[in-house]
């Protein structure tokens, strides 16, 4: 339906309210692919996935580095399993069928070559797999693909109107593993092992894989690697522990010293230009070849590097890890430069991805633990951190346990509605809400598709964990660890390949989804009802009468005008005037069927739920 960006205010508020205004203006309304339909990062429909454990499109590259696919000691719940980049892109149509609009991918830097301990008991090999151990911020893993393969991903999910967040991780560096200092040449080992050699733990003297011989005492030879200039490490005089806070060690992990962006400058590391004299071009990131050299602080190297990846592949945004251990000044660093480097990325590529037009601001939200809602930005996180939102730990806020999650309901969209919900505008710091996480449990209950209904239309904004749709069990590591089982490999749907007959229509009403999985029907019917509607997630929200929600959004820069009306339960009628005025046609994208207001109402036979908005 047309409408005039010339319509007067009074005037714009009367069609908003009666339903006379669709969409947005200049928005196609029939592309299968959808990089035109209207955009708000605060309806954001976010799909995580951890790239390794989703799809292999290419065997060749499962091995990269010597990873195996079962470590030395018969397990596969630390290792690399084979999913890459390809894989994703072959996807693309399966996770548009949810309704996503973004999707966060773990981190696809280069990560550290070998293993450490896994579990509490050591008994495995401990590979990065879910990207948060880098070694070279500047080349694409080799487990993941290449660099052309990564930029046709990012293009293919931006014809699909799907923006891409890559996992950000500014706190620490990987472990220090043999392979590592095998193939880099720093470091010590105890004993004089052979770092290069197969190493294997004596049970008999009551090793575990956690007692891997590497000697972090003070050694030139640990020179070569980072550098006392660099991180927190043992061998430079610093403890590094389990600690908790700023320039702290957390679980281990090597600290960078990045607290004070405009700190002393440093020189690069001596492994990094060792490894970089060799260029590969198959690998290393061109936007970020000139920040191999030179001298300037830990955080401003740091910054350029994670930046280079929006420069060159036009990158919509971060997911952050680790927040809290990271200053605010650092992260706002981090989000300057990248603003600069997606102007940058989308004046070079006009015409050549659609991505290029958008005009949504580059988009940052973190992980700040134990965190819940702060729309006011009362900690100061986007005023003085440049984050967007923060990750909503409220429903699933444990450690390590099975199906601990608080499940939304109605009374969550009422306090989440005031919260977050605007008829214009937007709160100055978002949420990003979840049920299942990588770090906490996979939720499942009984009633899946009600889960569906309860979360995916909660108002802010909402991540699904890969496989809430298809209720992706936790295996157990292969039956040695919980927390590997949470990261279990996707349990796509039998009837996968019809997945492009199920994203055709996301722009207008789809009439095709999965028969081999009910559930996952009704979270493509939901997902895909949130992804054409700002409302749903932006917008002011008033209960109705019979216990109905009308959400209502507009923004004038984008001619965004939009409303729904959603019923909860069993129906012979529907009370919508609030949002639609007499005679409006819509559709229910739940029920699939077209009503016509009258009297206020719509009448029919709703099961389940009434998921009403603009006939299209």
């Amino acid at each position: 339906m047309k409408k005039s960006k010339l319509l007067g205010v009074a005037a714009l508020a009367t069609a908003l309210l009666s339903g006379t205004v669709g969409l947005c203006s200049g928005c196609s309304k029939t592309s299968d692919e959808g990089a035109s339909l209207p955009f708000t990062w605060q309806n954001t429909n976010l799909y995580f996935v951890i790239t390794d454990r989703f799809y292999n499109g290419d065997k060749s590259n499962d091995n990269s580095y010597g990873r195996p696919y079962k470590d030395s000691a018969g397990y596969t719940a630390g290792t690399f399993h084979g999913g890459d980049f390809k894989g994703l892109t072959q996807k693309l149509d399966y996770i548009r069928s949810l309704g996503v609009n973004a999707i966060w991918v773990s981190s696809p830097v280069e990560q550290a070559h070998g293993w450490v301990g896994g579990g509490p008991m050591g008994m495995y090999q401990y590979y990065a797999y879910h990207g948060y151990y880098g070694l070279d911020f500047t080349s694409i893993d080799a487990n993941m693909g290449t660099v052309e393969e990564f930029r046709t991903f990012v293009n293919e999910a931006h014809k699909r109107g799907i923006r891409v967040l890559i996992d950000v991780v500014m706190n620490h560096s990987a472990y220090a593993t043999l392979k590592d200092m095998c193939d880099l040449k720093f470091g010590e080992t105890a004993n004089g092992v052979d770092p290069c050699a197969e190493w294997m733990p004596n049970a008999s003297a009551g090793e575990t894989f956690h007692n891997r011989p590497v000697d972090a005492r003070s050694y030139p030879s640990w020179d070569r690697w980072w550098g006392k200039d660099w991180i927190i490490f043992d061998a430079y005089g610093e403890p590094c522990g389990a600690e908790d806070g700023l320039d702290k060690c957390l679980a281990y992990l090597p600290d960078f010293k990045n607290t004070n962006p405009n700190a002393n400058k440093v020189s690069l590391p001596q492994f990094l230009l060792d490894k970089w004299k060799t260029p590969n071009p198959k690998y290393d990131i061109p936007a970020a070849i000139p920040y191999r050299q030179g001298q300037m602080s830990v955080a401003q190297f740091q910054a350029h590097w994670i930046a280079s990846w929006v420069e060159e592949f036009g990158i919509d945004g971060y997911r952050a890890d680790t927040v809290k251990y990271v200053s605010k000044e650092s992260w706002k660093l981090l989000k300057e430069y990248s603003v600069a480097a997606l102007n940058k990325w989308r004046e070079k590529n006009k015409g050549k991805d659609p991505a290029a037009d958008w005009t949504d601001p580059f988009y940052m939200t973190g992980e700040l633990w134990a965190f819940t809602t702060d729309p006011e930005d009362k900690s100061g996180f986007a005023k003085d951190g440049g984050f967007d939102s923060l990750i909503d730990f409220y429903f699933n806020p444990d450690g390590v346990n099975l199906n601990t999650c608080i499940m939304p309901d109605q009374s969550d969209w009422e306090k989440y509605g005031k919260l977050y919900g605007r008829l214009e505008g937007k709160v100055p710091l978002g949420n990003l809400t979840y049920i299942s996480s990588h770090d906490t449990s996979l939720c499942r209950k009984k009633n899946m598709a009600k889960a569906a209904l309860n979360f995916l239309l909660l108002p802010g904004s909402v991540q699904i964990f890969y496989g809430d749709e298809t209720s992706r069990v936790n295996d157990m590591g292969g039956g040695i660890d919980m927390e590997q089982g949470i990261r279990s490999d996707m349990n796509f749907p039998k009837d996968v390949d019809n997945a492009k007959e199920w994203a055709a229509n996301v722009a207008t009403l789809s009439k095709e989804f999965s028969k081999d999985n009910e559930i996952l029907a009704v979270w493509q019917k939901i997902g895909q009802f949130r992804l054409r509607n700002p409302a749903v997630g932006a917008g002011y929200q008033e209960k109705l009468s019979d216990g109905s929600y009308c959400r209502m959004f507009k923004d004038k820069a984008k001619g965004i005008d939009n409303a729904v009306v959603i019923h909860v339960g069993d129906a012979k009628q529907v009370e919508v005037g609030k949002c639609f005025s007499d005679g409006t046609k819509l559709q229910d994208a739940y029920s699939l069927k077209y009503y016509t207001v009258k009297d206020g109402k719509v009448e029919g036979d709703f099961n389940f739920a009434a998921l009403l908005e603009i006939k299209r």
